[in-house]
């Protein structure tokens, strides 16, 4: 299977600005071939969501880190590369996050339809998700069970998690200054929880 139907399109260039395009190239087709054979060894889904949290976003992370390690990188040296993919198609989730900012009444909207956005995005097949406030001034909610953190324990590489936790400190910066996002720690992190705060800003 090929990245380009994934979060990480742009996965190829990266590689080939980064190593050369021989190398690049190489690293790219292992790579590939390593995420091929994660989406052989998961199932679908009847939920849509759920897969796209799988094959789109997290078997291809794997797919990259899990290569790295069996090409001679170290762990911490895959772990950053995989930062920087994670963070790439951050910022473009960022830049998309910013639109809403441009609409009046930004906070009110995104509260309108915080709930019914988590429900679809994050369904509970894979997440549990603990509403504690919602109202004019402050959204906030507690992720107590997580698909990331589970998928990363199944295949091994529970350390991988924290790249996707970050990610969410960089998408959502795209709200701001409308709407403030704040975090006291994860369950990747090693917290009993993922706390959500989307805070009224000016």
């Amino acid at each position: 299977m090929d990245y380009k139907e994934t979060d990480f399109s742009f996965l190829y260039d990266d590689l080939t600005e980064e190593y050369g395009n021989e190398q690049g190239k190489q690293l790219y087709i292992l790579m590939c071939e390593k995420y091929t054979n994660l989406n052989d060894r998961e199932a679908k889904s009847e939920n849509d969501e759920i897969n796209q949290h799988i094959f789109k976003r997290l078997l291809p992370i794997m797919g990259v880190y899990l290569t790295l390690i069996e090409q001679g990188f170290t762990k911490e040296q895959a772990f950053m590369i995989a930062h920087k993919e994670i963070q790439h198609n951050a910022h473009s989730l960022a830049e998309e996050n910013a639109k809403l900012t441009k609409m009046p009444f930004t906070y009110g909207l995104f509260k309108m339809f915080a709930k019914s956005h988590m429900s679809k995005k994050y369904p509970t097949e894979g997440f549990t998700v603990e509403w504690k406030r919602h109202d004019n001034r402050e959204i906030h909610f507690d992720i107590v069970r997580c698909l990331y953190k589970d998928m990363c324990e199944k295949y091994c590489c529970p350390e991988l998690c924290p790249v996707f936790c970050q990610s969410d400190i960089t998408a959502f910066s795209g709200y701001e200054p409308k709407i403030r996002f704040e975090r006291m720690g994860t369950i990747g992190g090693g917290a009993n929880c993922c706390d959500f705060h989307f805070i009224h800003g000016n």
